[in-house]
């Protein structure tokens, strides 16, 4: 019989065997862990959200200032260093409110709208107001049929479709007043029926058909779509217009202007690949989550790393970490204009938007994007494995029960007034709506990811409170940032050997699982369509190889000339010795499936004219943003898909060069995210930004 161990002994074993049982990373050893865990606060943080959620910080507006200006004070009470707020010139106009109010005149008095109580009752770019007139109900007020038998003009419309459509089609083409609203910003109404949407009035009308360029938007109040079904029974029991009266002060600033905080973590000794945390200031009121989460949580960063590095518990890195608190998706660009080498110094971003979410309210997950495939990087690897670090060490796995490893969380990450949730997050392939966009454009060639948490059902609305926030997935998220932060600042030759080293199985892992989609998708054509199938499929494996040879390459800018650098490359020529064994395996594949030998891949005479011409970007990366922004849309095309377009057609590569890369990325992702790819819809797009002056064309 064995004894049974003392309480003390049993503790102590169990102590020891946790790290060793415990899910881990190369990326983040087990003291720097330990030591983000411990200072990193997710109470601290959403305290922050707290007090940013105090402003209806529209871009431009006297709010969006305010609270820059409060991020800089926290900024330098964190401890960053060399804090500013940087003014920037920007493209649309700065709309402030001050006072609004709607009511309901008869059959009584009812108050439908605030100001005051709701920052979001009065939609943005609306006009001073001051009138009462009467209410007339359109629907929708998206369609002709709407306003079959109604005279609206001189009358405020009440509408629940787009706002920015019924503005157009009620107040400039048929005279209305204003629109009271009740859209939402949900797939459908029922989903939340009390939410009161932000809602965005063009500032003036440009390239709607029959109204002059210039002509002003009036205004909006936006209420919710239980409130709009009210008044519309109101009306309808009335039988007749009801008359509303609505008053509105509002201003647009002059000059135009934006403006990002700026903050460093000075690195010891690399100042040329700076680090670059970026989160967006701009959003509605309250709008905890998007973006004051992503905000709050580059604080609780920057506060968390700058102490460590003052009472010495951590180096301070070799290389520079860069705070960007910005205005969403114009703040970098602006800046990358005025400074176009900048984006050289820099060697990556992290974007967080949306990263606090209370994962059980409507089912979010934590999404990290992948690099495109036309800039792929390290960052991916890093980040997926710190990622997975926190997601599996937060989640309660069966496999572990009745195991020593603690339960539920074998590595728990949570805030004192946080949840206990697990914390679900993944990987996902490159999306394009955040502020990393900016980075990895072609002209500028960042590498970066973003930290997006979907779906959200309270986005741009009432909804999206202090409620809607967890400290605990705030906390949490904010030690993946950090972790991946300070592994690439402080990256030299011995990280950048294990980073490749690591990489390497890795890729192979990605081009098997390319290279069975090549196989499936072959697998699953009709006879007829089994030659083309059968391009497509090599075409994959071939750009598989091709981006994983690039990630690897990217490697060597940790270490230009030692032992990373050495095994980066003996790595990245492997895998180009491995693509004949992928390329037979599909041959095989082929002849299995369809009884014959594959199809000779010779071009059609469309692809051997494609083949024949390369678009190459203008040198002005203002020109350059100013010509693609205004490329519309091709078609069948995917708008992600559109974009890597663009970021492809380098000016080396042909324009079915591009169609390849690009068809092979969405074939990879699958035709339900990114669609299916054409030749003719690649060339449609090149010309078309060709034509709006982003390239010239020369043959080859």
């Amino acid at each position: 019989m064995n004894p049974r161990p003392l309480p003390w002994l049993a503790g102590a074993v169990l102590a020891a065997a946790v790290p060793a049982l415990a899910q881990t990373s190369p990326f983040v050893p087990e003291p720097l862990f330990r030591q983000l865990v411990n200072e990193i606060s997710g109470d601290r943080a959403f305290e922050d959200v707290r007090r940013l959620s105090h402003f209806h910080r529209t871009g431009g507006s006297r709010d969006f200032f305010a609270a820059a200006e409060w991020i800089r004070g926290a900024a330098e009470a964190a401890g960053l260093e060399d804090v500013k707020l940087i003014r920037q010139a920007w493209d649309e106009a700065g709309w402030s409110c001050a006072s609004g109010e709607a009511w309901l005149l008869d059959p009584d008095e009812v108050k439908l709208a605030s100001y005051a109580e709701v920052r979001v009752s009065v939609a943005d770019h609306s006009r001073t107001t001051h009138l009462t007139a009467e209410l007339v109900d359109v629907g929708n007020g998206l369609a002709e049929a709407d306003y079959a038998g109604k005279d609206v003009k001189g009358k405020v419309v009440l509408a629940s479709g787009s706002v920015r459509t019924v503005q157009q089609e009620a107040v400039w083409k048929r005279g209305a007043l204003g629109v009271l609203s009740s859209s939402t910003n949900r797939p459908d109404a029922i989903d939340a029926p009390d939410q009161v949407a932000w809602g965005r009035l063009p500032y003036a009308a440009k390239g709607v058909e029959g109204v002059k360029d210039g002509t002003p938007s009036s205004f909006a109040v936006m209420i919710s779509p239980r409130r709009g079904r009210w008044v519309q029974s109101r009306i309808a029991a009335a039988g007749r217009p009801l008359r509303v009266r609505i008053d509105i002060e509002a201003e647009h600033a002059e000059p135009r202007q934006q403006a990002l905080v700026e903050a460093w973590i000075r690195g010891s000794e690399v100042h040329d690949q700076q680090i670059v945390l970026t989160a967006h200031i701009q959003e509605e009121m309250t709008s905890a989550n998007d973006d004051g989460s992503g905000c709050a949580s580059m604080l609780e960063v920057g506060r968390s790393l700058t102490r460590l590095i003052r009472e010495g518990k951590l180096r301070r890195p070799r290389r520079d970490i860069r705070f960007w608190w910005t205005n969403e998706l114009a703040s970098e660009p602006r800046y990358f204009h005025e400074n176009p080498t900048e984006p050289r110094r820099m060697l990556l971003d992290i974007q967080q938007d949306m990263v606090a979410a209370r994962q059980s309210w409507g089912g979010r997950v934590q999404y990290a994007s992948r690099s495109p495939w036309s800039l792929p990087s390290a960052l991916d690897d890093v980040m997926e494995s710190v990622l997975t670090l926190v997601r599996d060490g937060n989640t309660g796995l069966l496999n572990v029960w009745r195991t020593a490893v603690p339960q539920p969380f074998s590595r728990e990450i949570t805030a004192v007034k946080g949840s206990r949730e697990p914390y679900h997050a993944r990987m996902v392939p490159f999306f394009a709506h955040s502020d990393h966009k900016s980075f990895v454009g072609g002209r500028v060639g960042v590498a970066a990811t973003a930290l997006i948490n979907w779906p959200d059902e309270y986005i741009h609305s009432t909804g999206d409170d202090l409620e809607n926030i967890d400290a605990t997935q705030l906390e949490r998220n904010a030690v993946v940032v950090a972790a991946v932060a300070l592994y690439f600042a402080g990256a030299g030759d011995e990280e950048a050997a294990m980073l490749a080293a690591c990489m390497a199985p890795r890729a192979r892992s990605r081009i098997a699982a390319d290279a069975a989609t090549a196989v499936a998708h072959l697998a699953q054509a009709s006879p007829a369509d089994r030659d083309a199938a059968y391009r497509a499929a090599r075409n994959l494996i071939h750009q598989a190889h091709v981006r994983e040879q690039r990630a690897l390459g990217w490697v060597r800018r940790l270490s230009p000339k030692g032992r990373g650098a050495e095994l980066a490359s003996s790595l990245a020529s492997r895998l180009e010795e491995s693509e004949a064994a992928d390329l037979d395996l599909l041959e095989r594949a082929f002849t299995g499936i369809a009884g014959k030998n594959p199809p000779n891949p010779e071009l059609g005479r469309e692809e051997r004219a494609m083949a024949g011409q390369v678009f190459v970007p203008v040198a002005d990366l203002e020109a350059y943003d100013a010509a693609i922004d205004g490329v519309k849309g091709v078609e069948g095309l995917h708008a992600v898909m559109q974009f890597e377009v663009f970021n492809f057609a380098d000016g080396r590569r042909t324009a079915y060069d591009v169609y390849e890369a690009v068809a092979a990325e969405a074939l990879a992702a699958g035709a339900w995210q990114y669609g299916s790819v054409k030749p003719a819809d690649v060339l449609e797009a090149l010309q078309r930004a060709a034509k709006a002056g982003g390239f010239t064309v020369k043959g080859k």
